[in-house]
């Protein structure tokens, strides 16, 4: 049964008989009434399988015939109309198997079919040439749908090729070789084959002149580009260059492909494992947003008077420190800074004494801390009360000096006097 796609073909294949060439050369010589009586009955003859017939009879009693070169065109015309009457009948039709035959024969003999002594006189060279080519095209097409409606799709794909081969800009074909490989992927479960159809249904959409897709062909290839190469790739991102590489050629070129979400994933995740060996400060910054982002107060719990960074084992390799940039300077006691290149800033240094001096934005501080607290929204920041500012914080102006509130300076072992940080857990 013709399904959707078939029915874009319909237009490339079967472009009729060539009995429009005709013979315009003096009157046949025939060697003795035998063949006169035999080859007018075959010249007669309506039905293409009994004109055969009776070619064949022809051909065994006079092969040395001086109209040979009539009875050879007149072969491959009959054998053109047998298999053209396949195209379009359903499976189990005997026009199927007929005209697979006829297209099989045709095919074996192509270049006797279309031998110099087989022209028509009347024929130009550029009827006759046309005439092979579109045989040529005929041949694979219809084979193409033979093998479709026998659901052989691995035969139908290598047909649909042969007819770009003959003719590239045959788009509909395009489009049904890329719905054949998706069937083919389907039924074998084997997916690596997705950048070879996706091309086809680019290429389909690419091609323009007569042999373009029709209104309906093209809103069929355009969705199906869009939801194999969305669903395969994880985005649209490329498409249009696809659409112009597929525009210069029929079948992609050799190595041609398209990453996969999994390939783009793995390379990602391949990409950040060499960047976290040389940046195990930020990987370890970066994982801990992500699980208080996800966690909120139940992970926080883990990290509330923890001293960051950890010291250096199998949790954190990194250095003693984290490095950041200077956002501004919320109030006295309080730095912005961002860590991980973060415009708004991601993490807070808490002082308990008074900034003395300003510190321009942009200074590179080097830093550790105690975890004091966080927020989520709107956007993330971690809080680091800073112990001892002399010790645990490099990189500010000269100048910049911590001065304490004037009544708030406490006693030695006094309450408020700073605690040691907890011990360190390991970041999830």
């Amino acid at each position: 049964m013709l399904n959707r796609l078939t029915r874009f073909v319909a237009g490339v294949v079967i472009a009729g008989s060539l009995t429009a060439l005709v013979w315009g050369q003096a009157a046949p010589t025939w060697k003795d009434q035998g063949e006169s009586d035999i080859g007018l009955a075959a010249g007669a003859e309506k039905d293409p399988a009994k004109q055969i017939e009776l070619l064949k009879k022809w051909e065994q009693q006079y092969p040395a015939s001086a109209l040979k070169g009539q009875r050879t065109y007149m072969y491959m015309n009959a054998y053109v109309q047998i298999m053209g009457a396949a195209y379009g009948k359903p499976a189990g039709s005997p026009d199927l198997a007929a005209g697979q035959k006829a297209a099989q024969q045709l095919r074996d003999h192509l270049n006797e079919y279309f031998d110099a002594s087989v022209k028509p006189a009347q024929a130009t060279q550029a009827q006759w040439d046309g005439a092979r080519k579109t045989v040529e095209l005929q041949i694979p097409s219809v084979l193409a749908y033979i093998a479709q409606v026998n659901k052989d799709d691995t035969t139908a794909e290598a047909e649909y090729k042969k007819v770009l081969a003959v003719d590239p800009t045959q788009a509909s074909i395009s489009y049904q070789l890329g719905a054949t490989i998706i069937r083919e992927m389907i039924a074998s479960k084997d997916t690596g084959r997705y950048s070879e159809a996706i091309y086809d249904f680019a290429r389909a959409l690419s091609v323009t002149g007569p042999n373009a897709l029709p209104a309906a062909g093209k809103d069929a290839a355009d969705k199906a580009l869009k939801k194999y190469y969305q669903g395969y790739h994880g985005s649209t991102d490329g498409i249009d260059e696809l659409q112009k590489q597929a525009a210069s050629a029929p079948l992609p070129p050799a190595g041609f492909h398209i990453k996969s979400i999994v390939e783009i994933e793995e390379e990602k995740e391949k990409n950040h494992a060499a960047w976290a060996a040389q940046h195990p400060d930020l990987e370890f910054w970066e994982n801990i947003r992500t699980a208080l982002t996800a966690q909120g107060d139940a992970y926080f719990a883990n990290l509330k008077d923890v001293g960051f960074p950890p010291p250096a084992g199998d949790a954190y390799k990194g250095p003693s420190m984290f490095k950041g940039k200077v956002i501004s300077q919320p109030n006295a006691k309080q730095i912005l800074v961002s860590v991980d290149n973060v415009p708004t800033g991601d993490c807070i240094l808490k002082f308990e004494d008074n900034i003395k001096g300003t510190i321009p934005a942009d200074t590179e501080l080097q830093f550790k801390g105690v975890v004091d607290s966080y927020t989520k929204d709107p956007s993330y920041v971690l809080t680091l009360n800073i112990q001892e500012p002399k010790t645990d914080l490099v990189g500010l102006p000269d100048g910049v000096t911590f001065v304490p509130d004037a009544a708030a300076k406490p006693k030695p072992g006094a309450k408020g006097a700073k605690a040691a940080p907890k011990a360190v857990k390991k970041a999830q």
